[in-house]
């Protein structure tokens, strides 16, 4: 018989029957996350988005001159960029700053740390070195992140692309 003095001192990984988890539930559900992958705002894609917002303003001016007059198509041509403006301004916003990967989960944050969506990721693409885009369904919606090659070092970036393809795959 085993005095409950030498009980404390045993560990409980023996004193589990064979064959179950020691682990009770409790310490199972707080597994270590996986580490947050810090992002910068990638330039290259604000960029080009505010090249396409320009030369789209620019294309409906040349459009509307034609019929309207140099100076009557100026005020709808500057009110599509104005939009295309605030529109940029608010995806720009939306953009996560912090990306987790695990086995069967994918979450991204914003720079207040509230979640944008966390779900399984269900698709990866890679464009060479340069652009890397996840599909991860969060709650029967599908999501797509992209991610730049210039918003991370060389090395993260080549492994957030191979644990997305993985974490895809399955």
């Amino acid at each position: 018989m085993i005095a409950s003095s030498d009980t404390a001192a045993v560990p409980a990984q023996q004193l589990a029957p064979a064959g179950r988890d020691s682990l009770s539930a409790a310490r199972r559900m707080h597994a270590p996350r996986p580490p947050r992958i810090a992002l910068r705002p990638s330039w290259v894609l604000q960029a080009l988005l505010l090249a396409g917002i320009l030369i789209a303003s620019l294309a409906f001016y040349t459009t509307l001159a034609q019929w309207l007059g140099l100076w009557r198509a100026l005020p709808p041509a500057l009110a599509l960029g104005a939009a295309g403006g605030l529109a940029f301004t608010a995806w720009r916003r939306t953009q996560p700053a912090f990306i987790e990967i695990g086995i069967d989960r994918l979450a991204a944050f914003s720079r207040s740390g509230s979640c944008l969506v966390d779900g399984r990721p269900i698709g990866a693409a890679q464009w060479g070195g340069a652009l890397l885009s996840l599909v991860v369904e969060a709650g029967g919606r599908r999501c797509s992140i992209l991610i730049a090659a210039d918003s991370l070092d060389a090395e993260s970036f080549r492994l957030l692309a191979v644990a997305a393809r993985s974490a895809s795959g399955r």
